[in-house]
């Protein structure tokens, strides 16, 4: 296990670079949202952004946030205007945790796409570069209407990998939660599509491994797209990287997979679980990961669904607290057994 200063880093990392993502003017209401009453991880977060904020400061900064904070303020520029191979690269449009995402036009047929490119820090990464063409792979072993296709995988003249995908017309869930809640109805239709999506991929022996809203997309017609296959893993051949920095997202992490423990498809569904009761609640589950090891971590649960709004029933709480089960054989046994059980209860 990683000792709490390096896990620590790593998620003021993940804020900072998240929160450089936004426009100055929402930063603070993500913070809210994402440090949830841990004001000594927003005040280091804060720190930062104000340190970046200032002329000169990045050269100050620590080696790893001057390499984000590099990126995000150069990224367009280096990319934007180029073409590439077929492809006319028009502007940054998003990012994710290893990849810039960039609308262009597929000049051979006449369509608009997003190219996902290796974040320019990692480019001198193995492993990265290797998770990035994974994700190629194991989404581009799928067919599913609710998993993002992949169109094509190349390489510039300088060496940077990138992920040519559809550019879809929507919003990722994280910016749906952002403004509060989702309706019962919505937050469980998208559970589903989800789930749907999820059954395909563990039918082929593929473990997403960072399921979170940020990697849910909801269009504007309202069909669910899971992206970001960048640490999957696929059949028996894993890509964590150091046993000591289990990859995915810390507040979503399922407790096997947060410890570095072997993961099966079910870590999958104890994220989604986190992620329904957070589109049911507008607040995280763990917000700062989930539990230790010890008896009194072990009996710690999240706030009760039913106590936070009344609309919420009971068996919809039970099928949310089931899917966050500490241990995975007390879960759902597949993500079918879990979209049915929200089919079920939403339409009793």
């Amino acid at each position: 296990m990683t000792g709490a200063p390096t896990e620590r880093w790593r998620q003021v990392e993940e804020l900072l670079a998240a929160a450089l993502d936004r426009e100055p003017a929402a930063r603070e209401k993500f913070l809210d949202a994402a440090c949830a009453g841990d004001s000594n991880l927003r005040r280091e977060v804060e720190s930062l952004l104000a340190a970046h904020e200032r002329s000169g400061a990045l050269d100050r900064l620590a080696p790893e946030v001057a390499s984000i904070t590099a990126e995000l303020r150069g990224a367009s520029a280096m990319l934007a205007g180029r073409t590439i191979g077929h492809y006319q690269v028009v502007d940054r449009v998003g990012g994710g945790g290893m990849g810039v995402i960039y609308k262009a036009l597929d000049t051979r047929l006449g369509r608009t796409v997003a190219l996902k490119f290796l974040k320019p820090r990692l480019d001198a990464d193995a492993s990265a570069s290797e998770r990035f063409r994974q994700e190629a792979r194991a989404a581009g072993a799928l067919e599913h209407p609710n998993i993002c296709t992949i169109h094509d995988i190349g390489e510039t003249d300088d060496g940077r990998l990138y992920l040519a995908m559809p550019l879809y017309d929507g919003e990722t869930l994280e910016q749906r939660i952002a403004r509060g809640p989702l309706a019962i109805g919505d937050a469980t239709d998208i559970a589903v599509q989800v789930l749907r999506g999820l059954a395909k991929a563990h039918g082929r022996g593929i473990i997403h491994r960072d399921i979170k809203p940020a990697n849910v997309f909801v269009t504007t017609d309202g069909v669910v797209k899971l992206l970001d296959f960048g640490i999957a893993k696929l059949a028996d051949v894993s890509l964590t990287g150091p046993a000591s920095r289990p990859l995915g997202t810390v507040a979503y992490m399922s407790p096997e997979q947060a410890h570095g423990t072997p993961v099966d498809h079910r870590t999958d569904l104890w994220s989604l679980g986190a992620v329904l009761y957070e589109m049911l609640s507008g607040k995280r589950p763990y917000p700062r990961g989930v539990p230790g090891a010890t008896a009194e971590a072990r009996a710690s649960v999240p706030a009760s669904l039913v106590a936070q709004r009344p609309d919420v029933t009971p068996a919809l709480e039970r099928i949310v607290m089931k899917a966050l089960e500490r241990y995975p054989a007390d879960r759902f046994s597949s993500a079918d057994e879990f979209a049915q059980a929200l089919i079920g209860v939403v339409s009793s």
